[in-house]
């Protein structure tokens, strides 16, 4: 049994530290996970928000174009058939160009405008603007360079572009938007310069480096976090959370199987140790009567000798007897609960009562009990507890010092009643005292056991005291004896006298 129960518990052991070791593994596989999926998705949300503000700022500078085109003053737009390919071709030019500029303008024309048109209309000049600036004029912005389409023209966009600068809070909103569309809730800062300051490389996390300039100015923009380890168990609070409770279940459920198992083994202990006892016990009176049946059936004895072996065998059954009753009632508690009667006890009566029944063995002990001048009633099982008496009694008798001195006292207070049993023997240990109470349980004394018992006898007395609504307890000290107490509730009123016949 021991060894299996070590079996069983290493095996436990092994897998606990198995799973839990699993679990630290996975827990920080995540944790490196969701490192690098922090890293790579706050670099990619600032890219997705740097093009989108770049987007933005070209979105302006095709809109600031398409105003030059418009403006008559500046430009002249005009339009006439290509004599091979018949279709319209729009025309470019400065209205005062400069001395270094051609005099040829610039021609283009477009697919998707099926007129013929010898001249510039008022619709084709609008069509020209919005077609050639978000299409043509888009286009080379979004490469990154311009195409002087005239001198002015190409002077002006190219002075815009080079002087667009980063709007850097219209980029923290894109950001933090795009952080929100990766579930990352964290405060950031942004840089935008050739280097980001040292306080913030030395102190957070920075994501790449991304380019601003619409034309290649020396822009670079980075965003910082201030706490990088903090925001990644942010990120992981619901995986860590869970991955903690379950390790905290795993364990408690370890330590629950092994106490458990603890426990019986304990218990399988004291059974063996109980059985032991027991079989030494029923042999003891079992080969007493077989000899006095014996010297019955082969002596002719005298009627006195023979009153003398019949008395043995009276005795000796008995004892049998006493022993299988306090088994039966051991099984029967274990069983099921007793079903226990309710009914108002006399104390005194019933100590009077147990006292009597006892006599012959209590003849040996100096008794002290005083009987109060008023009866208290109490709420009870006659029957039960005349049983938890007299188990106290026997318990005190047998584990008394030299002459047995054993008190009795009861007195009531508020509501209950608690009767007191003393003895003179030498106290239970501190380290005992709360497993007295438990089925098959004896303070040990190593391998000699002078005193008879079963551990039986309290575990039964606990179980009825408590299921009558009471409580019993114990105060023990080496070499002053021991005190146990039960409390009982009192009962509402006296028990109505019997009815005359």
């Amino acid at each position: 049994m021991k060894r299996s129960i070590h079996l069983v518990l290493s095996l436990m052991t092994i897998c606990t530290a198995g799973l839990l070791g699993f679990q630290l593994y996975w827990n920080y596989q995540a944790y490196q996970s969701a490192t690098r999926g922090f890293r790579q998705d706050t670099s990619a949300a600032l890219e997705t928000a740097v093009r989108q503000e770049q987007a933005q700022r070209r979105q302006g500078l095709v809109r600031q174009y398409q105003t030059w085109l418009a403006d008559t003053s500046q430009v002249v737009i005009g339009c006439h058939v290509h004599p091979l390919y018949q279709t319209t071709v729009f025309t470019l030019a400065d209205k005062y160009p400069s001395a270094i500029e051609e005099s040829q303008p610039f021609d283009v024309s477009f697919d998707d405008f099926p007129q013929k048109l010898p001249s510039i209309t008022p619709q084709a000049r609008k069509f020209f603007i919005r077609r050639f600036a978000t299409g043509t004029i888009a286009r080379q912005l979004r490469e990154g360079f311009v195409i002087y389409h005239t001198q002015r023209l190409g002077d002006r966009l190219s002075k815009a572009s080079k002087q667009s600068r980063t709007n850097q809070k219209q980029l923290r909103i894109l950001y933090a938007a795009a952080l929100k569309e990766r579930d990352i809730a964290a405060n950031f800062r942004l840089t935008v310069g050739k280097k980001p300051p040292k306080a913030l490389s030395a102190a957070g996390y920075g994501t790449r480096a991304f380019k601003t300039g619409i034309m290649g100015q020396p822009e670079l923009v980075k965003a910082w976090f201030p706490d990088p380890n903090l925001v990644f168990l942010d990120r992981m609070k619901w995986v860590l959370g869970s991955s903690l409770l379950l390790m905290l279940v795993v364990l408690g459920c370890f330590g629950f199987t092994v106490r458990t198992l603890l426990r019986q083994r304990k218990l399988a202990e004291l059974k063996d140790d109980f059985v032991n006892n027991m079989t030494h016990e029923l042999k003891t009176p079992v080969a007493t009567i077989r000899l006095a049946a014996d010297a019955l059936q082969t002596f002719a004895l005298s009627p006195a000798a023979t009153a003398d072996y019949l008395t043995i065998v009276r005795q000796q059954a008995g004892r049998l007897t006493g022993l299988i009753d306090q088994i039966l009632r051991s099984v029967v508690l274990e069983q099921a609960p007793a079903a226990l009667a309710r009914q108002p006890v006399e104390v005194s009566r019933l100590i009077g009562q147990v006292l009597r029944q006892n006599a012959p063995q209590l003849a040996q002990a100096r008794l002290s009990y005083h009987p109060p001048a008023a009866p208290v009633y109490v709420l009870g099982d006659e029957t039960h507890l005349a049983n938890v008496l007299a188990t106290l009694l026997d318990n005190a008798l047998k584990y008394s010092l030299n002459e047995p001195r054993i008190t009795i006292r009861y007195f009531a207070q508020e509501g209950t009643a608690s009767l007191e049993v003393s003895d003179n023997g030498p106290g239970i240990p501190a380290a005992y005292q709360a497993r007295v109470f438990d089925r098959f349980f004896r303070v040990p004394t190593g391998n000699l056991h002078a005193v008879k018992g079963y551990g039986l006898g309290l575990s039964y007395t606990k179980t009825i005291v408590e299921g009558l609504g009471g409580r019993i307890s114990l105060r023990s000290a080496a070499g002053r004896g021991t005190t146990f107490t039960i409390t009982l509730p009192l009962a509402q009123h006296e028990p109505a006298p019997p009815t005359p016949a």
